[in-house]
């Protein structure tokens, strides 16, 4: 008997896999220096792009259950941008290589229990090799291999990150120029975002507002006529509106977003928690004596970054250097006054993107963004070699845990499960080709853990180690999910009632 609705076992899987390699194989052919572009006509006229996470986004079938294939990987290229900004073509393309590898395996379970224990492992082991990343001449290495070789863009980002130094923020918008520019000034962040997606007000998923009337607050907003106030005196000044507060009556935000015709506004939460947070308040409040007009902010779902040059005491300064001399700070406690004092003495740049067409803009927009996640995320974690060849140096034999498997009798199980494991972690290199420097240190009879990747070092190729860690940890789960799924439902109601 066969159902409409519901699809079980292997029909199921097969179903859901034949998505995500569709979807994992588009965004393939974009994937590394010498990939491709994708050409895509949509609702909004004609994209191309070089960038994976908008390749996947705009895959679609008509099957509903291979669209849940295409609906997995453009999750984990979702998760990933969140996560680090960049790394999404590889999450697919690592994701669809596990899922195909075990998905005949008898004992999934035991398959995916194993199989997070060996990325723990590797990741512990691409750790070991970590190299620091806070020069200009390692900012352009890793921006030129985030933007597929483009030299142009990597100087670009690099010039923008080695200006503002370590505590400053690189942001990019489109510009209507042909050529690339960079702005600086003064500015700084907080890790906070927008309190409601109704204040997005630009199709990049952010709030930009200019001539912004800021308004602090140390505890919650409830009352309406408090706004009321502040959106008539914002109004009549012919500037927007934003609020900083611990929390928000719900009235609040519906009184902004019925208003938002007549004032463009956005409410955030004050950041941190506890002490932390009333010490960030504190500091706001210093900077914009509670209410103050400063040139623009932007608000993203995770931060809030407000453009515009700001004073903040010595005597402020000074304490703030005091709690970091001591020895005795605990680490959590230095992160976050090295953040304070990086919001009074930090920079910002800004690089906006040109192009002889609409078109090309977008395209270079793709790219420079794809190198400032990576070049940021570089800059926090560190960087290891590039083309793949961190996971290829960091696999070992794989030696299965004998009571997590059924196996034969022979022992074949177990010896297949480690060729396979080491099979998909050497898949990005193979792609890439950049296994050819294996080759060339097998043919010399030297061992290759201890040679691999030279001569990609000595070429500069190297990417965040962040995004290899979210890349194997984003893969993997998404990998388990799939292959321990066993029934695929679609509850729409024109089935159901059939």
């Amino acid at each position: 008997m066969t159902y409409e609705n519901v699809k079980f076992g292997k029909d199921c899987r097969d179903k859901i896999i034949e998505g995500i390699n569709l979807a994992a194989n588009a965004v393939a052919c974009t994937f590394g220096p010498n990939g491709k572009n994708a050409i895509v006509r949509d609702n909004g006229g004609l994209l191309i792009t070089k960038d994976g996470y908008h390749t996947a986004m705009c895959v679609n079938d008509s099957d509903p259950y291979v669209s849940m294939g295409i609906d997995i990987i453009q999750d984990i290229c979702k998760k990933t941008a969140y996560d680090v900004g960049d790394g999404t073509s590889s999450s697919a393309i690592l994701a669809a290589k596990l899922i195909n590898t075990f998905k005949d395996y008898e004992n999934p379970i035991a398959v995916m229990r194993e199989l997070k224990d060996k990325v723990t492992q590797v990741i512990d082991s691409i750790e070991g090799t970590v190299m620091s990343c806070t020069t200009r001449s390692n900012f352009f290495k890793v921006a030129k291999v985030s933007t597929n070789g483009d030299e142009e863009i990597a100087n670009l980002v690099a010039d923008a990150f080695d200006q503002v130094g370590k505590d400053g923020i690189v942001m990019f918008e489109e510009s209507e120029a042909v050529k690339d520019t960079i702005e600086y000034s003064q500015g700084f962040r907080i890790e906070s975002g927008y309190a409601s997606p109704y204040y997005i007000n630009t199709g990049k998923k952010t709030c930009e507002l200019e001539n912004v009337l800021v308004y602090i607050s140390d505890t919650k907003i409830e009352e309406v006529k408090l706004v009321l106030g502040l959106a008539k005196q914002a109004r009549d000044n012919n500037q927007s509106l934003l609020l900083v507060a611990p929390e928000y009556d719900s009235e609040i935000h519906v009184f902004l977003n019925q208003n938002k015709s007549q004032l463009q506004s956005c409410a955030v939460y004050s950041p941190n928690r506890g002490a932390y947070r009333q010490m960030m308040i504190e500091d706001l409040k210093e900077i914009f004596n509670t209410t103050k007009v400063i040139k623009k902010v932007i608000v993203t779902n995770k931060t809030t970054t407000f453009v515009d040059e700001f004073e903040i005491s010595e005597d402020t300064i000074a304490k703030t250097r005091e709690f970091l001399a001591n020895p005795q700070l605990p680490e959590l406690d230095r992160k976050f006054h090295e953040k304070r004092l990086a919001n009074f003495t930090g920079k910002l740049a800004t690089i906006y993107v040109g192009g002889f067409s609409k078109l090309e803009m977008k395209e270079r927009f793709d790219r420079v963004e794809d190198a400032v996640c990576a070049v940021r995320a570089a800059r926090e974690g560190g960087m290891v070699v590039g083309g793949g060849l961190s996971l290829y140096n960091a696999v070992t034999p794989v030696e299965a845990d004998n009571e997590s498997f059924e196996f034969d009798d022979d022992n074949n199980t177990v010896k297949q499960f480690g060729d396979d494991f080491i099979s998909v972690m050497q898949y990005p290199s193979q792609l890439l080709g950049t296994q050819d420097d294996y080759q060339v240190y097998t043919q010399c009879g030297r061992h290759p853990s201890k040679f691999i990747g030279a001569s990609l070092m000595n070429q500069g190729v190297y990417e965040p180690f962040l995004v290899v860690k979210t890349v194997l940890e984003n893969a993997i789960s998404t990998a388990a999910l799939v292959l321990t799924t066993d029934v695929a439902i679609l509850n729409f109601n024109n089935f159901l009632m059939n």
